[in-house]
């Protein structure tokens, strides 16, 4: 009997190490002392590669401050966007913060915060000497469109521009990249991104036809089962959006990346 309870006691400790969190994760980061925040750093305002390498953005500013509320370190872990998605879902993160919808295909393998930061327009960037002969949807009939893989926008071409050729790309400074030298026809962004490139690329121009979407906002994602930390997320959430905290970040990360592409 004693050597079954022993075995029982050895599988249970194991299970336990294993998983990190028989407290919950939101004890876990803080026995730890570290936030791990997964983002894809291609996405200016919301997170980009400073003028020094070190990822900035508003997201960032989000994230530091709520590893501030909690009195942890922030971990930046750089992904690509599809990666963030999947390191979500298999618990190797603490948050995903990268501009996240809350998608319903999302919700069935990560929990989602409250939204923090409203953006409405999914729009297209194309190249300012194609804007008179592309003005709606239908135009890029036959065209090649560029989205970011894993995203809202990559959906949202393939239900809308159903005769147009998607080109899927992993980073959105590739995919700019190959609007500019006509490898693409087009670039599928949310707005604040967008604007962010025609602001600094004279050349470049948004579609005056935009994708037909009703956003629900930004949210954070999280491993499922973690109420504790989706509350406490929360509480943030609503501090932040009170204050108009998020809005002062993007400010303020609009200028950076301005600045930096002058």
């Amino acid at each position: 009997m004693k050597k079954l309870v022993a075995i029982f006691m050895t599988i249970l400790f194991v299970a336990l190490s294993f998983t990190g969190f028989a407290g919950g994760r939101l004890d876990a980061i803080k026995k730890a002392g570290k936030l791990v925040v997964g983002t894809s750093p291609d996405y200016p305002p919301y997170e980009f590669p400073g003028p020094d390498g070190v990822t900035v953005g508003a997201d960032i500013d989000f994230a530091q401050y709520i590893a501030d509320a909690l009195g942890v370190e922030l971990v930046i872990e750089a992904f690509t966007f599809e990666a963030v998605l999947a390191a979500i879902a298999a618990g190797k993160i603490d948050i995903g913060i990268a501009g996240l919808d809350p998608t319903p295909e999302r919700r069935s393998s990560m929990d989602f915060t409250d939204i923090y930061y409203n953006e409405a327009n999914q729009m297209i960037l194309i190249r300012k000497e194609d804007a008179d002969s592309i003005k709606t949807l239908a135009d890029f009939a036959g065209k090649k469109v560029g989205a970011q893989n894993g995203t809202l926008q990559q959906k949202l071409v393939e239900e809308q521009l159903p005769d147009s050729e998607m080109e899927l790309v992993t980073l959105i400074p590739d995919g700019v990249m190959m609007l500019q030298t006509k490898k693409i026809d087009g670039l599928a962004l949310a707005s604040v991104v967008a604007n962010g490139y025609t602001d600094t690329n004279p050349n470049l121009v948004v579609c005056e036809s935009q994708f037909d979407y009703v956003s629900e906002g930004i949210a954070a994602g999280i491993p499922l089962g973690e109420p504790e930390l989706l509350e406490f997320l929360n509480e943030i959430i609503a501090e932040v959006n009170e204050k108009g905290l998020f809005h002062e970040w993007i400010d303020k990360a609009v200028q950076i990346s301005n600045e930096m592409n002058k």
